[in-house]
């Protein structure tokens, strides 16, 4: 597999605080990471700097082996990395084409091409396994084809990289799991990589080529899905913080 991301040592602090310290992994093409840890281990850090909403105060990041700099998000779309937040970033009173181009409108003599969007949306929508009239309003779409249409966007306008941001928080059980086929057939339709952040490890583990574990602003594990389980993780991350509430207590005796 070709390698996508490579990134080395970033490093990102806020005032004497390290959010993120030394951070170094690489990405592939068409492979899945698992981006875990617990509150304040990086994850958010380290995602804002690959979307470009801040650049490190240390490392460097490379696509396809060139050195890339990102002065604002516009930067990392440009180089072909998309994110899906948490909560979708979707416009209500907007139909689903319109909430898919937002921003990124096809004009064809200065006039909207409300034809072509409609077809293309709702033809990225169908590869990830949604069927949706896409001149449907968003508001009346469940929380589940919320995050499809948010996926569906990424992917269509993603060439590199997708970053997701809890993609799977506050979706019932049946719409966990089509979010997570969704992402599989994103792999299978596109070469980029996807680095799926999240709390739950029973939702990564069985979609993850790879999983990184950061704990307080370092990574504190790098393995293949195969070569690990959650019993490890969990006791990698629980004996972490147990650790650390020992030391902290004994400041006080």
């Amino acid at each position: 597999m070709k390698e996508i991301i490579r990134a080395e040592n970033l490093t990102k602090r806020y005032d004497s605080v390290a959010a993120l310290n030394k951070v170094s992994f690489v990405t592939h093409e068409k492979e899945i990471i698992g981006l875990v840890g617990d509150n304040g281990a990086g994850k958010s850090t380290l995602l804002n700097i690959l979307v470009g909403l801040f650049p490190p105060d240390e490392g460097k990041i490379y696509i396809y082996g060139k050195e890339v700099k990102f002065s604002s998000p516009g930067d990392a779309r440009k180089k072909g990395i998309e994110i899906v937040y948490q909560f979708e970033n979707l416009v209500e009173g907007m139909n689903i084409y319109k909430n898919f181009f937002m921003g990124r409108e096809i004009i064809n003599r200065g006039v909207l091409n409300n034809k072509i969007m409609h077809k293309k949306s709702e033809e990225a929508l169908e590869k990830i396994g949604i069927i949706r009239d896409s001149n449907q309003l968003v508001e009346g779409l469940s929380g589940g084809q919320r995050q499809a249409v948010a996926l569906g966007r990424a992917f269509y306008f993603g060439k590199n990289v997708l970053l997701l941001d809890e993609p799977t928080t506050g979706l019932s059980l049946k719409e966990v799991d089509k979010t997570l086929e969704r992402i599989r057939l994103i792999r299978e339709n596109a070469p980029m990589s996807i680095i799926f952040v999240t709390h739950n490890l029973q939702h990564i583990m069985p979609i993850a080529d790879r999983i990184i574990v950061l704990y307080h602003g370092e990574k504190v594990l790098d393995k293949k899905t195969e070569h690990t389980d959650i019993g490890e993780l969990t006791k990698m991350i629980t004996t972490r913080i147990k650790e650390e509430e020992h030391i902290d207590r004994t400041k006080y005796i």
